[in-house]
């Protein structure tokens, strides 16, 4: 039951929120930023949870029963946004269907259920036979109001304490996937394996509360 992200993270920290010398939309920053919050943030970030808004994909080759252990259909990754999750099948004939969000619920931030009484279709033999599109992380809209809230402050001094760390050690740690330039450049960049025990190890102490162990 794999999920990959099909866009984002939008970043939860910006150039302004880093010392040093440097413009607002300095292209550098930005990319280490990104880099740093990889490390931390969504399904390939050791958090276990999504920080910036971002779009999740879940399949499965069938639906599941519900889990006697846990009581939920589904375990998605969290935080869940509420409204945004989309899930479809193909049925025996290999023809996509969707399910109606009157169907299930969001239960806490990462469980969906189906309601009480709805009859699970049959699906087609395929281990992507069942797929759930949805959006997690915090998105600035207040709980109370239907959303996830905003970044826990924690969470964007980790990142704002990793880019300190990666600034301040040296570039051979830093590794440039692709850069354009001419004008104002893009940059891409990844972290070695030395670097990003730098990072663990500097955000651990501000993230041991947001952290997912499942």
């Amino acid at each position: 039951m794999p999920t990959r992200v099909l866009s984002g993270p939008e970043p939860i920290a910006t150039p302004a929120d880093i010392a040093g010398e440097h413009a607002s939309d300095d292209p550098k920053i930005i990319a280490l930023i990104a880099a740093v919050q990889a490390e931390i943030d969504g399904p390939s970030g050791w958090l276990g949870r999504a920080l910036g808004k971002q779009k999740l994909e879940f399949t499965a080759a069938a639906f599941p029963c519900r889990d006697p252990i846990e009581r939920h259909n589904f375990r998605l990754y969290p935080v869940v946004i509420p409204g945004s999750i989309l899930m479809t099948y193909r049925d025996k004939d290999g023809v996509e269907q969707t399910i109606g969000p009157e169907n299930y619920r969001l239960v806490g931030d990462r469980y969906v259920d189906f309601v009480r009484g709805y009859r699970i279709p049959p699906t087609e033999c395929a281990p992507d036979a069942v797929r759930l599109v949805y959006e997690a992380g915090y998105n600035g809209i207040a709980i109370a109001d239907g959303g996830t809230g905003s970044v826990p402050p924690n969470a964007k001094a980790a990142v704002v304490l990793g880019v300190q760390q990666m600034k301040a050690i040296s570039a051979e740690n830093l590794f440039l996937r692709s850069e354009e330039v001419e004008g104002v450049g893009t940059f891409q960049y990844t972290v070695s394996e030395q670097a990003g025990s730098i990072i663990s190890k500097a955000a651990d102490r501000l993230l041991e509360g947001l952290r997912v162990y499942s």
